[in-house]
């Protein structure tokens, strides 16, 4: 890996360094700061759905919105992207996602930003206007609606458009017309083929097979080019990872997709003449002077390739911040004008402007305009002289009680003139935190300047005294749903269903050490949630399928090349600082054997535990996990088994406890330890509680078993959620309960600073000295307040379990006690009132019929239901069918569940 990376760097050392300018007064900026001290929080004690006093809004990513120009319309749901009739006077766009938010298609004003008409349904793709804009095309997953455009721009039949249907599973997610509208061509990013439509019959007459997953098409005179995200297609001897059921070119240490390609048809002959190699994961094409503008989302870079002899003539790195990593997630490109070329750079919310003079000659940045949070498509309206920018997630949850409710936005602006674009880049850096580049702690240190040990180093190179860091991650509980009763900390009890009663070691855990009771999931589910653990942000080819609605597929531990980052996971960025590390079912979703039932793998964890004497009902590798990314694979436990609600946590941990006991004995415990540890997800075998009280419980056997070893002195164990999608919290439905125990972590006390995630990986990478992963975690400031350089060796005791953990599983597998142990018995699950007796009947089937098929066994997927209705069936059946869920005004049943239809993670 290490020689691949340096070939990597390496030939970056050619390219056009766009950002140049911003590196010298980044870099700067960090020579001349004092590093002795612990810098601030740039966040402070801010909160979701709190606007500063400039107006900025505050993201869940570590990041303030405030858009130059106007937010011309705001969106009940993801914007996917937007296009302009041809005579300028409207703007299409296209939303979407999997929240509530009824996705749909809008007409807005293009002068007023005014709505006026809202239609269709969920698209995966932004729609495109014929040239005359008499017509609008709209793509589905599998056809693409054709809407017919009065005269005065209004749809006439917005509720039965013209269908040209598509062979299923097609995914058209780019769309352009002919010059003379007769041809619609589609990028057929799930059958790998660009599509041609007959415009007047509304049929599907060619397809081309081109690479893999294209993206994106643009026509110059009589050919076609053609974006493959997915690469070119594999040939033998090739390493590849699957994507979709393709294979994928990968690397072969993380997985990832190795290539990236541009085919040119010849549309005479509809045949692909040529394959242009470009950056990794190419999206948007732009056609200007004679060339093909082509975004590499995860290279971060713009390939200019000339029409004429298919040779890409420069490269051009739009990355703003200095440094390797990638992470800026360049996506569109719009010409102002012969000489202005804008890039749409989603993860830094800002538009690159650069002056561009002809394809061969080097464009020159120029600066950075701020947009609202993830970009996804820029526009220039000529005949308003505006550009256009499609904000994916718009202004957020801005403090909506659910991780979905994400805003959409469009924001629309003139050019900035004279010193504007000064100020414009000034607010971007300050937006994003990058104006304060020393808190981040990425300056180099041969030692500790400061003469003694920190717990979190100020500098990479200084020394922790913490040489083993664990990384506990749990599924998809709110702040509020667990820590609301704590009676201390910003906590809403009337929003707690899995309290001190069900999570006594959480509640411990809290009291003992730090309540964080302002700490924020980055993402909003499983499928971006544990790539904000382990890759410290999510690409863009997630962010694309986010917002039609995981249309191509929910990669929620894996199982995707094309949701892998270039330069890896926080594993690779261990081996990579010289660590070792060790995972335990995080990012694997490949199984071999037939795993037991609940009752075999509960009586498993008695005998393990020495609770019970016999035989292991299941033998521990009869059913194997494994991971698609090599270098995972590599560290995993194959018996710690993935993503199963019909296995306990805790015979998940009494698999950990086998090797934690060797490396007792010999002394050798990884540097880096991850772990999935689920049960919390719900949906299994036993009532929600009693699955919420076994994951508490493993947690808190985890964190004992550490404080009672050898390695405490040198330890500490992050626990997360990976996303806060089940329930409902006061402040924004991104905060989540969240905890560190170590003798470093301070105790005794709240801490109400503004964090996320990626702070606590980026905490995780200084204390390691590993190098940060992307422009997220580098920008991100450690936890600093979190830690104390004066330890405390007390041990953690776990707190036993008050609710059985067999609450409403029956049928349990007979075993012997052990002396001083008494048999494990079945616990019958409290029943519904009377009168809300027909309700619970329904809910039963509901969890009987949908949510145990597609939560347990073999096929077992994370987020396979639907999370309104399992996030109502556990809060009624955690609070005794008493009250509604949050927000309602009624306690519902399966089919009467707002959201019910959309999307779960069993769709792909």
């Amino acid at each position: 890996m290490v020689q691949v990376q340096r070939r990597r760097f390496a030939a970056r050392k050619r390219w056009t360094f766009a950002g140049s300018a911003v590196v010298m007064l980044t870099v700067g900026g960090v020579a001349s700061a004092a590093v002795a001290h612990v810098p601030a929080n740039p966040f402070g004690t801010s909160t979701l759905g709190q606007h500063d006093a400039a107006g900025r809004i505050l993201t869940s990513d570590n990041h303030w919105l405030s858009p130059f120009g106007a937010r011309a319309a705001t969106f009940s749901a993801q914007s996917i992207g937007s296009a302009i009739s041809p005579d300028g006077s409207k703007v299409a766009v296209q939303t979407g996602g999997d929240n509530s938010g009824k996705p749909s298609i809008t007409i807005l004003d293009a002068a007023s930003g005014s709505v006026l008409q809202t239609f269709g349904g969920t698209g995966v793709a932004a729609p495109v206007y014929s040239p005359d804009g008499s017509a609008l095309y709209a793509a589905t997953t599998s056809s693409v609606l054709k809407y017919t455009v009065a005269s005065n721009g209004m749809i006439t039949n917005p509720t039965a458009p013209a269908k040209l249907a598509l062979p299923g599973g097609s995914l058209p997610y780019g769309l352009t017309l002919s010059s003379d509208g007769a041809k619609l061509y589609l990028a057929l990013s799930g059958s790998n083929k660009l599509g041609v439509v007959d415009t007047a019959t509304n049929t599907l007459i060619v397809q081309v097979a081109v690479g893999n997953a294209p993206q994106a098409v643009t026509i110059v005179g009589n050919k076609a080019f053609v974006s493959n995200r997915g690469g070119r297609t594999a040939v033998a001897g090739d390493t590849t990872n699957k994507s979709d059921g393709t294979n994928i070119v990968s690397d072969p240490v993380t997985g990832a997709s190795a290539t990236g390609t541009v085919s040119v048809v010849d549309l005479g002959t509809n045949t692909v003449v040529d394959t242009v190699n470009v950056g990794l994961q190419p999206t948007s094409l732009t056609q200007h002077d004679g060339a093909v503008f082509v975004t590499n989302t995860n290279s971060d870079t713009v390939s200019v390739i000339d029409a004429a002899t298919h040779k890409v003539t420069q490269t051009v790195n739009v990355e703003p911040l200095p440094g390797i990593q990638v992470g800026s997630s360049p996506n569109s490109i719009a010409f102002t004008d012969a000489k202005h070329m804008l890039v749409s750079v989603g993860r830094d919310n800002a538009l690159a402007q650069f002056e561009y003079d002809g394809p061969r000659r080097p464009v020159k940045y120029q600066g950075l305009i701020p947009t609202d949070w993830y970009p996804n498509q820029v526009q220039f309206d000529a005949k308003l002289g505006k550009v256009v920018v499609s904000n994916q997630q718009g202004i957020g949850t801005d403090g909506a009680p659910q991780s979905h409710a994400y805003k959409g936005t469009l924001t629309s602006f003139a050019m900035p003139e004279g010193r504007q674009l000064a100020d414009t880049t000034r607010q971007v850096f300050s937006n994003n935190a990058w104006d304060r580049p020393a808190q981040a702690g990425n300056e180099q240190s041969d030692a500790n300047g400061h003469g003694r040990l920190t717990a979190i180093p100020r500098q990479h190179g200084e020394t922790s005294p913490i040489k083993h860091v664990f990384m506990i991650i749990k599924e998809n509980r709110t702040y509020d749903q667990i820590l609301g009763d704590l009676g201390k900390g910003n906590g809403d009890p009337s929003r707690t269903n899995f309290g001190a009663a069900v999570t006594p070691n959480e509640h411990s855990m809290a009291n003992t050490f730090t309540t964080f009771d302002n700490f924020y999931d980055n993402g909003m589910l499983s499928a971006d949630g544990h790539n904000w653990l382990t890759q410290a942000e999510p690409n863009d080819y997630l962010a694309q399928d986010a917002a039609s609605a995981w249309a191509r597929s929910y990669p929620y531990n894996a199982r995707d090349a094309l949701a892998y980052q270039r330069d890896g996971f926080i594993w690779d960025a261990a081996a990579r600082a010289g660590k070792s590390a060790r995972n335990y079912g995080e990012y694997e979703a490949i199984a071999s054997g037939t795993p037991g039932s609940w009752q075999q793998y509960y009586a498993d964890s008695q005998i393990l535990e020495g609770k019970a004497t016999g035989n292991l009902p299941v033998a521990m590798d009869a059913y194997k996990s494994y991971s698609d990314v090599p270098s995972n694979n590599a560290i995993s436990n194959p018996n710690f088994p993935q993503f199963n609600l019909a296995i306990p946590d805790q015979y998940k941990v009494d698999v950990w406890e086998q090797d934690f006991k060797k490396a007792e004995q010999t002394g050798d415990l990884p540097a880096l330890t991850t772990m999935s540890l689920p049960n919390d997800h719900t949906g299994g075998p036993a009532t929600a509680r009693a699955q919420v009280a076994d994951n508490d419980l493993a947690v808190g056997r985890m964190i004992s078993d550490i404080s009672h070893s050898q390695f405490w002195k040198d330890s500490a164990v992050f626990v997360f959620e990976d996303d806060t999608q089940a329930g409902t919290d006061h402040v924004d439905g991104h905060r989540a309960p969240f905890f560190i125990a170590s003798p470093y972590a301070k105790r005794g006390v709240v801490n109400s600073e503004y964090f996320t995630q990626v702070n606590a990986v980026k905490t995780i990478e200084q204390i390691l000295g590993m190098q940060p992963l992307n422009q997220e975690d580098r920008a991100a400031t450690p936890m600093f307040s979190a830690f104390t350089d004066t330890p405390d060796f007390t041990p953690y005791t776990t707190v036993a379990n008050q609710i059985p953990l067999t609450e409403g599983v029956s049928n349990l597998i007979p075993v012997t006690p052990a002396a001083g142990s008494s048999s494990a018995q079945a616990s019958v699950a409290p029943a519904a009132p009377a009168d809300q007796q027909q309700t619970a009947d329904a809910w039963a089937k509901w969890h009987q019929d949908e949510a145990m098929p597609k939560l347990t066994g073999e096929h077992a997927q994370v987020d396979g239901v639907n999370q309104p209705q399992l996030g109502r069936y556990d809060w009624y059946t955690s609070t005794g069918w008493t009250k509604p869920f949050p927000g309602d005004n009624k306690i519902l049943r399966p089919d009467e569940v707002p959201g019910r239809y959309l999307f779960n993670g069993d769709n792909d």
